[in-house]
């Protein structure tokens, strides 16, 4: 290694290092509750289930690990989010040195990406989209090494990948169809057909998700009736592709704005027809863009419903595209400077959003004004005094106040694993237990009456602690064990 690249991988670290500890620290301060989708992933992974209502089991059981290597504390998501984050970097990096061999080349499609707004507003939180963000940069890794290569070590470290991936989202199995197409369709990897490796991968892959293909057949498929339910089976949406083509542009137009703002020649999108590619880069060209088609023509003639942050990790390797079809070096000190700024400004609008948000909107959206911490401990507090050291097992919540279920001293259970489903405030399920309710209502809504004439005498204790303007946070301790015939509203 030169003194030069190790003085920009230097470089390079610190900037990635920065952005980490910024992007981490910045929403640790602001905001006073989780995101939902990283409340719901704690709820979900106390649980250590092969799979639940929404989703494979991957990223819950990641966050509950972190969490509790994390002395509990659920800001330390927010660090689990960056570091995913900083994986994909990694493999990024690794993907781009196995084509180019290029190690200016390889820190400049990293720079690419992370002047992206999907690296930071795409990735606010660590859920089933973003964990894709490490997993589909591996899984493209141990694919071009078993192509370039051939080896069975690499044909099993692609099943595990691929594996990973499926067991994150699957939405990765788009993924998973598209690399075993050009496999198919590429004539010079097709001679790799005719060898055990991409068989073993497969074995590997299947081997390694067959306990959830259990879970899902003894579970009547839940998840995935979830997932089609969320896309296929949703009402027909006709500007839904052009959305997220949209949304696409808006999360990396800076990137490409990045790539143009180095590179010294005119600037190429698309592939020429008769370049002279390699079978690596046509693998990059392939992934980089046939995705994406697939996904927006299928859209186009179903109207299936695109989720507005699906393509957040969808162009992981656009600067490995763009320097595959752009052969010249970039200026790499003019990319790095960009890569800076723009991650900056970023970070000071994420800044400004999650302020206006805490300080000024919280009378609009009362989740705003939350403060858990407090709440637990009241509610902790009056519990002691009416059940002494008898632990909390089950707690139901509403949306807003589900975050209670990691900052309450017996960390009840949220979920029933029985019906794959969340513990309603009011459901059919009874329960031989005390257990504990809470949710936000406003003066005069009428929540609470309703409540209290739906349990009746199954109410041990109530109470109500003011929050902000008319609104409050009701709780109230249940004895259900004679409360049988209650339905879900």
């Amino acid at each position: 290694m030169t003194i030069n690249t190790r003085a920009i991988k230097n470089r390079h670290n610190c900037l990635i290092f920065t952005y980490i500890l910024a992007l981490s620290l910045i929403p640790m301060v602001l905001r006073n509750i989780l995101p939902y989708d990283m409340i719901e992933n704690l709820y979900w992974g106390k649980e250590l289930q092969p799979g639940y209502s929404k989703h494979p089991p991957l990223f819950a059981w990641i966050s509950f690990f972190f969490y509790k290597l994390s002395f509990s504390r659920p800001e330390s998501l927010y660090v689990l989010t960056q570091l995913n984050l900083s994986l994909g970097l990694f493999f990024i990096f690794k993907t781009s040195e196995l084509i180019f061999e290029n190690k200016r080349k390889s820190y400049a499609a990293v720079l690419i990406f992370l002047a992206s707004a999907a690296a930071v507003f795409g990735n606010e939180k660590f859920n089933a989209s973003t964990i894709l963000m490490s997993l589909f940069p591996s899984m493209f890794y141990f694919f071009l090494r078993l192509i370039k290569f051939n080896r069975k070590k690499d044909a099993i470290a692609l099943g595990v990948a691929s594996a990973l991936a499926f067991l994150g989202k699957y939405f990765a199995l788009l993924y998973l169809g598209c690399m075993g197409l050009f496999l198919i369709a590429n004539r010079e990897c097709r001679h790799i057909l005719k060898t055990p490796q991409p068989y073993l991968a497969v074995a590997t892959f299947l081997l390694c998700i067959g306990w959830h293909l259990s879970w899902l057949w003894d579970n009547d498929f839940v998840a995935v009736k979830y997932a089609l339910g969320k896309s296929i089976d949703a009402q027909r949406d006709f500007f839904a592709p052009f959305n997220f083509l949209l949304m696409q542009s808006i999360f990396f137009s800076t990137s490409l704005w990045a790539f143009r703002h180095s590179y010294a020649s005119k600037m190429n999108f698309f592939p020429k027809m008769n370049g002279n590619f390699s079978t690596e880069e046509k693998f990059i060209i392939f992934i980089s863009i046939a995705p994406g088609a697939i996904l927006f023509f299928a859209s186009l003639v179903t109207g299936m419903r695109i989720g507005s942050f699906w393509g957040t990790n969808m162009l992981m390797m656009l600067g490995t595209y763009l320097l595959t079809i752009n052969p010249r070096e970039p200026n790499y000190d003019k990319l790095f400077v960009f890569a800076r700024r723009i991650s900056c400004f970023f970070a000071v609008a994420l800044f400004v959003k999650l302020a206006i948000a805490r300080y000024f909107l919280c009378h609009y959206d009362p989740t705003n004004a939350l403060d858990t911490t407090k709440i637990a401990a009241l509610v902790d507090h009056d519990w002691r005094r009416c059940f002494g050291n008898q632990k909390m097992t089950i707690l139901k919540t509403d949306k807003a106040t589900a975050e209670l279920h990691i900052r309450l001293q017996d960390s009840p259970s949220s979920y029933n694993i029985e019906h794959n489903d969340l513990f309603h405030i009011y459901d059919k399920y009874p329960m031989d237990a005390n257990l504990a309710v809470v949710f936000l209502c406003a003066r005069n809504d009428g929540q609470t009456e309703h409540f209290k004439k739906f349990y009746g005498k199954s109410i041990l204790f109530d109470s109500m602690t003011h929050l902000i303007d008319d609104y409050a946070v009701y709780y109230a301790f249940l004895n259900v064990k004679n409360n049988r015939k209650t339905t879900r509203k």
